[in-house]
């Protein structure tokens, strides 16, 4: 079998599809209740599992947030494999600086999120070293960060300076955002920013302002694209036509990589063979 479809960003070499975390973690869009089930659930060893299979199947990375589980989850599918995934990491939205985590938590409980967002955003520096003690590739800036990043005349207030940090840690700089025109922005050289991540899926959604805005935007894109959300957590129409969003993703121009969320085996082993194929006939 050829090698799975793949990209380099930075000398650092992923396959085209990411397994995606979000459901293994708890992060369902769908119920508190399914978010509970999944956390009590995923243990580490069940995530691996997960994992192990989209090795076989070629895919080499794993996206997901500084998040204990998931590195538990990296070690064991290590253990298992004897071959490391690499995380493409994104900041975690719940972590603050040493001292800050009762303010942060009484600003998300008082719904002030602006407050919440900065007090966690400047808990940049000390999850960026974190990360690459665990071993993380990439540290791309969590899309709540980013879509309520700081503007000043039109730029984005320390931006390039939280690029730097990630660097001065010896990552990947990136960021991920909901919001298609902010997408726009952080591809902006000025910067230095690496990779992109974005919702993109046939039903449009969470792609802000819309779908339409979106995909012309991200055509433009001068940076790699990856496409989160690409089966918008189950709720993309027509029903169950699993192929053909995932083709429509695969497609779609800007997207060079696919962050796929999958809950068990047999879900990679539908879907991952449908993206390999689409990346290769798109990519070669």
């Amino acid at each position: 079998m050829s090698a799975f479809p793949s990209l380099t960003i930075e000398g650092v070499t992923i396959s085209r599809v990411i397994c995606g975390t979000n459901a293994l973690l708890g992060y369902s869009h769908v119920s508190a209740g399914r978010d509970a089930w999944a956390r009590e659930y995923f243990t580490a060893q069940r995530i691996a599992r997960v994992f192990a299979r989209c090795q076989e199947l070629g895919v080499n990375a794993v996206m997901g947030p500084l998040h204990s589980r998931l590195a538990e989850a990296l070690d064991e599918t290590a253990r298992l494999t004897g071959q490391a995934m690499v995380w493409v990491a994104t900041t975690a939205a719940d972590r603050a600086p040493a001292g800050q985590l009762d303010a942060l938590q009484a600003a998300r409980a008082a719904g002030r999120v602006d407050e919440a967002t900065a007090i966690s955003r400047a808990s940049l520096a000390d999850q960026a070293a974190e990360l690459k003690g665990l071993g993380a590739a990439f540290c791309l800036l969590h899309g709540a960060w980013a879509d309520r990043w700081p503007e000043e005349r039109g730029g984005l207030v320390g931006c390039a300076d939280a690029m730097a940090t990630i660097r001065a840690a010896g990552l990947v700089p990136g960021s991920s955002s909901h919001d298609a025109p902010r997408v726009s922005q952080l591809d902006d050289d000025a910067y230095g920013t690496a990779v992109l991540a974005a919702p993109v899926n046939r039903d449009g959604w969470f792609m802000r302002p819309s779908q339409a805005d979106a995909m012309e935007r991200y055509a433009r894109l001068r940076h790699p694209l990856i496409a989160i959300k690409t089966l918008a957590c189950g709720k993309f129409e027509p029903e169950m036509d699993v192929a053909g969003s995932l083709r429509w993703a695969a497609a779609a121009p800007g997207v060079e990589a696919v962050a796929l969320g999958v809950m068990i085996e047999q879900e990679a082993e539908q879907s991952l063979p449908i993206l390999r194929e689409a990346f290769a006939e798109r990519y070669g």
